[in-house]
């Protein structure tokens, strides 16, 4: 399941739609344990072998595969967050101060307006992110 996890996560980067949904399909579907795994408990198990020391060995002794760079953000809420200003080099980690711009963005331009205008508009607000980000 661990091998299979981490091939998932590899196969499904950040940022892609439902992403932790798919992970769990695909672990499901290769694995076919008796109680399918949720993408809550994917996450979970994701984030104990990203905190886990490489090389140490798991409970079947044998050691994990290394777990992708970018850490999920469990957070639903925050997981596709507009970006803004300068398209500038993508990163993955926000601030905190961002994450305040963002709030704030997002209240400043309703849902009621043309998608795209609005998280161009959004993505303005935030410095050192760009529309994809957001």
């Amino acid at each position: 399941e661990v091998a299979a996890l981490a091939k998932a996560i590899k196969k499904y980067p950040a940022g892609g739609a439902n992403r932790w949904e798919t992970i769990a399909l695909f672990v499901n579907n290769i694995c076919r344990p008796e109680t399918p795994r949720t993408k809550e408990e994917c996450i979970e198990q994701y984030n104990k072998l990203a905190t886990q020391k490489p090389g140490k060995p798991t409970k079947g002794g044998s050691t994990p595969a290394a777990p992708a760079a970018k850490k999920p953000t469990v957070a639903a809420s925050s997981a596709d967050k507009p970006a803004a200003g300068a398209p500038a080099a993508p990163t993955s980690a926000w601030t905190d101060e961002q994450d305040k711009m963002l709030q704030a963005a997002l209240k400043e331009f309703p849902a009621s307006m043309d998608k795209n205008e609005r998280w161009t508009s959004i993505a303005k607000k935030i410095t050192g992110k760009g529309k994809k980000d957001c």
